[in-house]
């Protein structure tokens, strides 16, 4: 860690250097966030981890989501979805492919887990809070059938669109009652705002070499960004052509599914003068004063630099040894034998 932070800073020490380079970098308008003069909403906060094991005879897996509910007068705390299951590989070979498979497979559950418990536990109002991008839950690649010796606790689908179609079903659900889904990023897959402050002519030759946290942070390491908690003129996704890789080549029919969660607002939060800024995506078409004022609604719980409710459910979220042990043994897998034993690792 203490290595990442060190290129960081020198990376951007170098940036802030070049005089030439921030001549060209347009200007950018903030709106400030606030502690609201109300009470705050409904929150919402959804988090999913995955425990898988390779052990001699199989491949096992684990998935829990968890959606920590933060509301006034509401006896509700919040939802968990489980799953778990495993992959017995071929008797003569072990084919690598489907072991990936199975580990993208996990994936999938995970976000579809995710989105679940978020679904149950917004009870259709408030802000429902996920971590990471829109686009990581919508993303989809064609992928081979599901491997057919995959077990699941849960009923499985045997293709993976089934499983793709699942998680965008759940979370266009979400966005269709009064809820509010808001997604924020640690990581970007793809960068909005060069084109925008550096104009289509520079976005090619910085391909690769900047994207937009390195950006923003160079704009708020030179005073133009201020030094207080804000969010930056959000961005438009009007269409699917405009998302990211694999998203924009989706088929027809997949498409059709993708395009009511259109249009998308993408901007950069900073909740805490001292942090890093994170990316927020948010379904629909959000204006900077009144983005402002629904990031405002959550800003209570994210004076630390990130919203608490988050923090709560990545926590809770976490599949332990002893969870493992206990969904493996309602599978009847808990006596396998995992060919470290020798080594003291037993299930």
């Amino acid at each position: 860690m203490k290595v990442l932070n060190e290129v960081s800073r020198l990376l951007l020490s170098e940036l802030v250097k070049s005089r030439e380079f921030l001549s060209v970098v347009k200007d950018v308008r903030v709106y400030d966030i606030k502690t609201p003069a109300g009470a705050p909403p409904d929150i919402v906060a959804g988090d999913s981890s995955s425990a898988v094991r390779d052990y001699s005879m199989a491949l096992l897996y684990a998935v829990q989501a968890v959606a920590v509910r933060v509301a006034r007068g509401s006896s509700k705390l919040g939802h968990v979805e489980v799953d778990a299951g495993y992959y017995i590989p071929s008797p003569t070979s072990r084919d690598t492919l489907a072991d990936e498979l199975v580990r993208r497979a996990v994936q999938f559950i995970s976000r579809e887990l995710e989105a679940e418990s978020v679904r149950v536990a917004s009870e259709g109002r408030g802000i429902a809070l996920f971590d990471g991008s829109i686009f990581t839950f919508l993303w989809y690649g064609k992928l081979p059938e599901i491997p057919r010796s995959l077990v699941s606790y849960r009923k499985m689908p045997r293709k993976f669109r089934d499983m793709w179609s699942s998680v965008v079903s759940r979370i266009l659900e979400i966005h269709k009652s009064d809820t509010v889904p808001m997604f924020v990023a640690k990581t970007i897959r793809r960068s909005y705002y060069i084109e925008k402050l550096l104009g289509s002519d520079s976005t090619p030759s910085l391909e690769g070499r900047i994207n937009d946290l390195i950006l923003v942070s160079l704009l708020r390491a030179s005073g133009r960004i201020p030094r207080r908690p804000c969010i930056l003129e959000p961005v438009w996704i009007s269409s699917v052509d405009e998302m990211p890789r694999p998203l924009n080549t989706l088929e027809p029919e997949d498409r059709r599914l993708v395009e009511p969660i259109v249009p998308i607002t993408v901007t950069y939060v900073f909740f805490n003068p001292a942090t890093q800024p994170y990316q927020l995506t948010v379904p629909g078409k959000w204006r900077g004063e009144e983005l402002a004022e629904l990031v405002s609604s959550i800003y209570p719980y994210s004076y630390s630099g990130y919203p608490e409710p988050l923090k709560v459910a990545h926590w809770m979220s976490r599949v332990t040894t002893r969870e493992l042990r206990q969904a493996l043994s309602k599978l009847g897998l808990s006596s396998i034998p995992t060919g470290r034993e020798l080594l003291g690792e037993i299930l």
